[in-house]
């Protein structure tokens, strides 16, 4: 090989390696850690864990993050959105189709809302808010005190259905909490364990054999 054809070489490799790495560079991120302030993520961008104190969190499509937590704020997922896990103590989780969760996604004060074709592996639990499953699939528990329930379409759900106890509330006349939640289950929707009711419930189960999944357990210390 001639010494300018060896140059030449040497001269595009180096100008690869360059170029790989500087998508590299921009493809790829650390963590985010902010007390005040909200975080957005680009489409095809990846990042490490994600955690807000006072903020809300927004994923384009196609993007990623390991652990995303938020106190107060929400987290807004775009399509085929890839995580870890997702959790917010004030607010909620919502986000377009295809949606893939390796653990688990909760809240305490919002409502949990996948798109279409969400991948769960772990539990989906909320305290205060309705989950809504739309030909989906959970690896384990789906669990709620004071929210309502919707699995539609295809949904499968792993483990149990279980609502909490719920505490009374106080009232204008005293402590009380007489309105019930809601539990839907569509016809082709599944529930492969036991669906377990720790207080009154209104149930709209569309499949007989998941009416035969009901257990009842009010105030029987479990």
């Amino acid at each position: 090989m001639k010494l300018s054809q060896f140059a030449a070489t040497v001269g595009l490799v180096i100008a690869a390696g360059c170029f790989t790495a500087s998508v590299f560079a921009q493809d790829s991120h650390g963590n985010i850690d902010k007390v005040m302030g909200s975080a957005v993520v680009g489409s095809n961008q990846h990042y490490g864990d994600i955690s807000l104190v006072n903020g809300s969190i927004q994923m384009a499509g196609n993007s990623s993050a390991k652990t995303v937590s938020v106190v107060n704020g929400s987290i807004d997922l775009r399509d085929n959105v890839k995580l870890h896990s997702a959790s917010t103590v004030n607010g909620s989780i919502e986000s377009g189709s295809g949606l893939q969760v390796t653990t688990e996604l909760s809240t305490v004060n919002g409502k949990i809302l996948p798109g279409a074709n969400a991948v769960i592996g772990g539990n989906v639990a909320s305290v205060n808010g309705d989950i809504v499953l739309h030909n989906s699939e959970v690896g384990r528990d789906v669990s709620t005190v004071n929210g309502d329930i919707k699995l539609t379409g295809n949904t499968v759900v792993k483990g149990d259905l279980v609502y909490k106890p719920r505490g009374k509330k106080k009232s204008f006349f005293g402590w009380s909490n007489n309105s019930k939640p809601t539990l839907y289950i569509a016809a082709d929707a599944v529930v492969e364990g036991n669906i377990i009711l720790q207080q009154e419930v209104e149930l709209q189960i569309e499949n007989p054999a998941m009416q035969a999944k009901v257990i009842t357990r009010i105030n029987d210390g479990r």
